[in-house]
């Protein structure tokens, strides 16, 4: 498993969007990537003008955040990256007012944002979302475990939350959740 970085760690990787647009041509691309139009693995060029890379031999343009969420952003792609660093190091989700709070955008673009870093995580893991417009979702939770015994326990539990929602028709979701014993 890999160790989440800490807030000072995150800025001291990500200082700034240059270093963040590399990140991701590196993750999506790499040096060497063969390039679509002449077919040949290539050297790539930063374009200073846009957030693009250019192909040494042909000068065909990369653009790494195509296909991303941050394709058709104005906002800064360092505030793109600490916002999904919130959402993959906060316990509880993260919710557009305490985007807006922690990036200094409008409230407006902070849903946004949060909106499409869900779809985008959504995507990866799989768990596509269930239900929409006249479509009906059941809901259910449960509680799971046992009482502990003991001379020092006094019946506190240590349970695990299950929740289960079904499309009628459609997909079954199920996540599960471990809570702390009672004191």
């Amino acid at each position: 498993m890999t160790k989440l970085l800490t807030t000072a760690q995150f800025f001291a990787k990500f200082p700034n969007d240059e270093v963040c647009l590399q990140h991701l041509f590196d993750v999506r691309f790499g040096e060497g990537f063969t390039c679509p139009k002449c077919e040949r693995p290539s050297k790539w060029f930063r374009i200073k003008a846009e957030r693009a890379y250019s192909c040494q031999w042909c000068g065909h343009h990369l653009h790494p955040t195509v296909g991303t969420p941050f394709e058709k952003t104005r906002t800064p792609l360092q505030l793109w990256f600490y916002a999904i660093h919130l959402f993959t190091t906060t316990r509880h989700g993260v919710s557009a007012k305490e985007l807006q709070r922690q990036l200094g955008v409008t409230y407006k673009t902070a849903w946004r944002m949060a909106a499409l870093i869900r779809e985008h995580m959504a995507d990866v893991d799989g768990n596509h979302p269930i239900g929409g417009e006249g479509t009906n979702v059941e809901i259910d939770e449960t509680l799971m475990g046992g009482v502990k015994k003991g001379k020092h326990n006094r019946g506190s539990a240590a349970k695990t939350v299950v929740v289960g929602a079904l499309e009628r028709g459609g997909d079954i979701v199920a996540q599960r959740f471990c809570t702390e014993p009672a004191p």
